[in-house]
C-alpha cells in the first residue's frame, strides 16, 4: 500500500510539465509533497515487523496468531493476538491478546488477557513502578527486583542468542532457556509443559507447543 502511494505521488507531482499535473487554481508546492512523502515513509518504517502464524493441531489449522512490533525512537511496542477453535471432549474457543512496552531495552509494562469460551480470565499485568516490577493477577500483587530486558513475546522477533533466561508475562517469573540445537531453543514452563522455538535468519519460523494432552504447531506464513 505505502510503496504504491509513493509511486502515485511521484507520477502526479514530479512528472514532466507536458502532463499538466498541477492546476493553475490550486498549485501544489513541491516542498509540501516532499513533506508528505517524508511522513509516509516515517509512518511505514515505524511498524518494523508484522507476521502471521497458522496454528495447527494434527495437521489441521485451528486458528491464527498475529504478531506486531512497532518501533518509535527508544520505545518498542509489541502485540500478539490469537484465536483458536478446536474440540477435545467438548468445543474450546480461545482468544488471547498480549501487549508489552519496552523503552531503552527495559520492559515498562505488559498485559496478558485470555477469553475461554466467552469467559474472561484474570488478566496478568507487569508494571515498572518505583524501581521495582509490580506483578498483578486479579487482586493479588507481588514484586520482583530483577530487570526485565527479554520476555516471551520477543521470541517472535529476536533469537535468544546468549540469553540464559526469559521473563514469562503469563507465569510472571523468569524461566531458563535451553538450547537444543542450531537455532533451536526449549522453554520448560512452570506447569510441566514445554515449548520449542525454531529460528531462521534470526526470525522465529516455528513454535511447537508440547502439552500433556496435545501438541500444537504454530507456523509462520
Amino acid at each position: 500500500m505505502i510503496p504504491a502511494l509513493i509511486i502515485w505521488l511521484c507520477k502526479k507531482y514530479f512528472a514532466p510539465k507536458t502532463y499538466k499535473t498541477f492546476s493553475s487554481k490550486n498549485p501544489v508546492h513541491p516542498k509540501s509533497v516532499a513533506s508528505l512523502l517524508f511522513l509516509i515513509c516515517s509512518f511505514s518504517s515505524a511498524f518494523a515487523q508484522q507476521s502471521k502464524f497458522n496454528i495447527k493441531r494434527n495437521g489441521e489449522v485451528i486458528g491464527q496468531m498475529y504478531f506486531q512490533q512497532k518501533d518509535d525512537g527508544d520505545n518498542v511496542y509489541l502485540k500478539i493476538t490469537s484465536k483458536v477453535q478446536t474440540r477435545f471432549v467438548f468445543k474450546i474457543d480461545v482468544e488471547t491478546e498480549d501487549v508489552a512496552h519496552f523503552k531503552n531495552g527495559r520492559l515498562l509494562n505488559s498485559n496478558v488477557n485470555r477469553v475461554v469460551n466467552g469467559n474472561a480470565k484474570e488478566a496478568k499485568k507487569t508494571s515498572w513502578v518505583n524501581n521495582v516490577y509490580q506483578l498483578k493477577t486479579g487482586d493479588k500483587i507481588s514484586t520482583i527486583n530483577q530487570p526485565i530486558s527479554y520476555n516471551m513475546m520477543l521470541l517472535y522477533t529476536k533469537e535468544p542468542v546468549n540469553i540464559p533466561e526469559i521473563y514469562s508475562d503469563n507465569f510472571q517469573c523468569f524461566i531458563p532457556i535451553q538450547k537444543n540445537g542450531a537455532h533451536q531453543y526449549r522453554i520448560n514452563l512452570p506447569d510441566g509443559n514445554y515449548n520449542d522455538y525454531h529460528f531462521e535468519n534470526g526470525i522465529c519460523k516455528l513454535v511447537v507447543v508440547n502439552h500433556s494432552l496435545y501438541t500444537i504447531r504454530m507456523e509462520r506464513v
